[in-house]
């Protein structure tokens, strides 16, 4: 199936997705190139736990790249590695419509 949002994933992020503490610290996924748009615009979020905090960027891409987005995982947009504080992935269901994920960052 296409992607009929594709035309709008005018930008590229890489992402290591994160899987967790061990031994040495913070591990994650090796890097991935992941086809995106992303807004610059700063905004108040509430992390995981609840807590609000301001991120500096929202992320949004093809469905099929959603799953390497955790909260925790590392982004890169214009060479700055930020941290994902919130993912979803967005499915239209019966409304057939195109599908996505939306990350907000640091």
């Amino acid at each position: 199936m296409a992607d009929e949002l594709a035309e709008f994933w005018m930008h590229t992020t890489t992402v290591k997705t994160y899987e967790g503490t061990g031994p040495f610290g913070e591990t994650y996924a090796d890097p991935a190139d992941v086809p995106c748009f992303i807004d610059s615009t700063r905004k108040l979020v509430r992390d995981p736990t609840g807590r609000e905090v301001v991120s500096e960027a929202t992320i949004q891409g093809p469905i099929t790249h959603g799953a390497k987005f955790t909260p925790e995982s590392l982004t890169t947009i214009d060479g700055r590695e930020r941290t994902v504080i919130t993912a979803a992935n967005h499915y239209s269901g019966a409304l057939d419509l195109p599908d996505h994920f939306e990350v907000t960052t640091t």
